[in-house]
């Protein structure tokens, strides 16, 4: 059954309209009709409803909720360095595929894709977009946020408090991701990874002065979105619902 989001409070009985864009993909892409159920999401519960009319926009009504949660206990924050292209959209659409709460872009000064103004902003939007994408592809209840690019302090700042911050870098050597995840799950954490052109001395000294744990994935260097998709898929199996 297909999925869409819809924005505020809702109850049983109520009757909504899908977004534009999607009212367009349910009529023109998968041929909808009147009659049709659906699952619609509303303030993070989940319903079923039934198509009652099929125009410009898709009115649906709300028929019955169901009982479902599929959010992962752990609230998850990904800090990513930017990176090209479809890098980044993967990295976006994975993330959320493994139950981030939100993803910062990062803007390190070794990214080789350099978004300001009005470009990052456009960015921005496209990513939400993509988020939005997985998260109904998944059968999540709540679409993760992609927050404004930042600098890596910004992005730190954007971190609720006392949410455990993981920073893997090809050249820390001592600690392991493993040792790390064999603490006791918090409620909050957050796993922050460099861009193509890997981290300076100095973004890895600011980050552990914050708090930063500062780990080794071993001998092999990985790519951005490997080693992203990787950190977070081991992380929410250790301390969140993949396990």
């Amino acid at each position: 059954m297909r999925r869409f989001f819809i924005e505020g409070s809702c109850q049983v009985g109520d009757q909504l309209t899908l977004k534009e864009t999607d009212s367009k993909h349910f009529a023109h892409v998968l041929r909808g009709r009147v009659g049709d159920e659906l699952e619609i999401v509303c303030d993070g519960r989940v319903f079923v409803a039934l198509v009652i009319e099929v125009q410009r926009t898709v009115t649906v009504r709300l028929l019955r909720q169901v009982e479902e949660y599929s959010e992962a206990p752990l609230e998850l924050y990904l800090l990513q360095g930017i990176a090209k292209g479809e890098r980044m959209d993967l990295v976006i659409q994975k993330a959320v595929e493994l139950g981030v709460k939100a993803i910062i872009p990062v803007m390190f000064s070794r990214c080789v894709v350099r978004l300001t103004g009005e470009k990052a902003l456009e960015k921005q939007k496209r990513w939400q977009k993509i988020a939005e994408s997985a998260a109904k592809q998944c059968g999540r209840q709540q679409v993760p946020e992609i927050l404004p690019v930042a600098a890596p302090a910004e992005a730190l700042d954007c971190l609720p408090p006392g949410a455990s911050l993981i920073l893997p870098w090809e050249e820390a050597e001592e600690k392991t991701l493993g040792s790390v995840l064999s603490a006791e799950a918090p409620a909050v954490a957050a796993v922050m990874i460099g861009p193509e052109g890997g981290l300076t001395r100095e973004e890895v000294a600011r980050a552990r002065a914050r708090g930063a744990q500062v780990v080794t994935l071993g001998r092999r260097i990985l790519r951005t979105e490997t080693a992203a998709i990787s950190v977070v898929a081991i992380v929410m199996h250790r301390w969140g619902d993949l396990g």
